[in-house]
This record gives C-alpha cells, structure tokens and sequence, in this order.
C-alpha cells in the first residue's frame, strides 16, 4: 500500500510540474532589439530548444539561426545560445533568466565573451 501511494504522488506532482508550465511550446517570440526566438519543443521536465536569429545591433553573428536551449520551471525561464553554428563563430555564449508573464518575458542576460562579460535585459514578446 506504502509503495502505491508513493507512486499515486509521484505521479500527481509530475502532472502539476507540467500542468504549471507557462511557457507556451511551440512559440515565436521578439525582443525589442528585433532578434528572434522560435522555440519548437518542450519535455515534461521543461526542456526546451529552438533557435534563434540576432539582430542587435553593435552585435556580431547576426542573420543567421543559432541554437538555443533552455529550461522552464513553472514562470521562470533560463536559456542559453553559444554563438557558434558553423557558419558564424563569435567565441561568446549568452545566457538569459527570466519570467514568463503572459505573453512576455522579462529577461536578464549575459553575454560571455574571451575579452569578459556584459549584461542587460531584454522583453520578448509572443507573436501570433
């Protein structure tokens, strides 16, 4: 009986974990710099990937689409693209934090180059 009940709520807080999901997979989505994120699957763990195309300007790798790898844990989001893609190498790697509000997400981010680190934020909102 101990062991059924254990596997009763093992299974009910997996089915919350996904049911609390707020990142809505498959999604578009656009900073206001003008980059892109396409984000094509998520599993019930919250693992995400899709890509994503820059557009920041004073940014190198920019036009073409990168990788991008993330995790969502109910509203908050993390997710990284390295700037490599065989095409376009910038040597640097961003990695994002935020939260999912409605259709938005706040973010934090930085950027990891051999010359050190920068930061900012960026809002992405979803596109129909």
């Amino acid at each position: 009986m101990k062991r059924l009940v254990t596997a009763f709520l093992f299974v009910v807080a997996s089915s919350v974990g996904v049911l609390a999901q707020s990142l809505p997979v498959p999604s578009y989505w656009l900073n206001q710099r003008g980059s892109e994120m396409k984000l094509y699957s998520i599993n019930p763990q919250g693992m995400f990937n899709g890509v994503y195309i820059n557009h920041a300007s004073g940014f190198g790798c920019q036009g073409t689409p990168f990788a991008v790898n993330g995790q969502a844990m109910g509203n908050r989001v993390t997710f990284t693209v390295i700037w490599n893609n065989g095409i376009q190498n910038c040597n640097s790697k961003t990695v994002w934090r935020g939260t999912v509000v409605g259709r938005r997400i706040n973010t934090q981010w930085i950027l990891y180059t051999p010359q050190g680190q920068q930061t900012g934020t960026d809002i992405f909102l979803q596109q129909p």
